[in-house]
């Protein structure tokens, strides 16, 4: 099937200077946000100056931003054939399409990741941290270093690797970020959580009323046409509600960088330097290569039924 081509980065009708396959623009966003962001930010942790600290996060921040700008723009610009692709995207490999939530991460990834960060600033006996390793020009997440150990990789069943680090390996201010948060942090992540408990079901229950409400004007045509026409025509029905699914589709984008936008403001510098290295490395493992392939191989036919064997084979019973 074709790639789908729509316009980025702008409200004007597309042309081809402006207009790019999704799989490609999002592939160009992935690369930038790997190999240029992310060890531009892991950089700027280790270094000296909170002011080049604060200038990465925010270039990462309006990175992921952006990207949520742009699907929503598509999605209005095109939105009687662009929605369908972006809610169940094609560009999205075997191992990421099972997790998406309306088109893209579960809003809930976001508070739990931060709930990852504040739970572990209360055990005092192992060091938390997300760090970003680049060996042979390959970035690993990686996730909790007990003191005192050091250089041991552990496989995590995910095609990522752990790798256990010393206490004084790491700045200071990136040893301390998540000691004794306060309490007025805990606080707003309880409302955003609240927030969420709110939007999250209304969001799903205005897909599952477009869904019936499709169903039932599908059936309502099929019968006012009484059989006279040779072929259906669904166009009409899908034109009616592609309006209200592009709706939610971006409602739910709006969701995603408020809750974004809302935990990194919340934050201190380093606080949100390694909270959005930990977004990013966990979008960066959905698409490790060596997973990827692993998963693949995986892949199952779907067995034929007796009644399907028998009709191939009159001598099957």
């Amino acid at each position: 099937m074709p790639n789908p081509i729509f316009s980025f980065f702008t409200r004007k009708k597309p042309s081809s200077s402006s207009s790019k396959p999704l799989k490609d623009f999002y592939d160009e966003w992935f690369t930038t946000l790997k190999t240029t962001l992310l060890p531009l930010l892991h950089q700027s942790l280790y270094s000296s100056s909170p002011t080049l600290l604060s200038s990465h996060v925010d270039i990462l921040l309006d990175h992921i931003l952006s990207y949520y700008t742009s699907l929503d723009l598509t999605a209005v610009n095109h939105r009687q054939t662009a929605v369908a692709h972006l809610l169940f995207p094609s560009y999205r490999n075997s191992i990421e399409k099972p997790f998406l939530f309306l088109g893209d991460l579960h809003p809930y990834l976001f508070t739990n990741l931060l709930r990852a960060f504040l739970e572990d600033s209360d055990d005092d006996d192992c060091d938390m941290g997300f760090h970003v390793k680049v060996e042979k020009e390959r970035i690993f997440d990686m996730g909790y270093g007990s003191k005192g150990e050091k250089g041991r990789f552990f496989d995590m069943g995910y095609g990522l690797k752990l790798e256990k680090e010393s206490l004084f390996d790491e700045p200071w201010q990136v040893v301390m970020a998540w000691k004794d948060p306060p309490k007025n942090l805990t606080g707003r992540i309880e409302q955003i959580e609240c927030g969420l408990r709110l939007m999250v079901p209304a969001l799903v229950n205005r897909l599952r009323k477009v869904q019936g409400d499709f169903v039932v004007m599908v059936a309502e045509e099929w019968v006012k046409c009484e059989g006279k026409k040779e072929r259906f025509e669904i166009k009409d029905v899908l034109d009616r509600e592609m309006e209200e699914l592009t709706s939610v589709f971006t409602d739910a984008n709006r969701l995603r960088k408020s809750v974004i936008q809302e935990i990194v403001s919340s934050l201190s510098v380093y606080q949100a330097a390694l909270f959005l290295q930990g977004l990013a490395q966990i979008l960066v493992g959905f698409r490790d290569q060596e997973l990827v392939n692993e998963f693949e191989k995986c892949k199952q036919p779907v067995s034929s039924t007796t009644s399907e064997r028998s009709a191939q084979d009159p001598g099957i019973v």
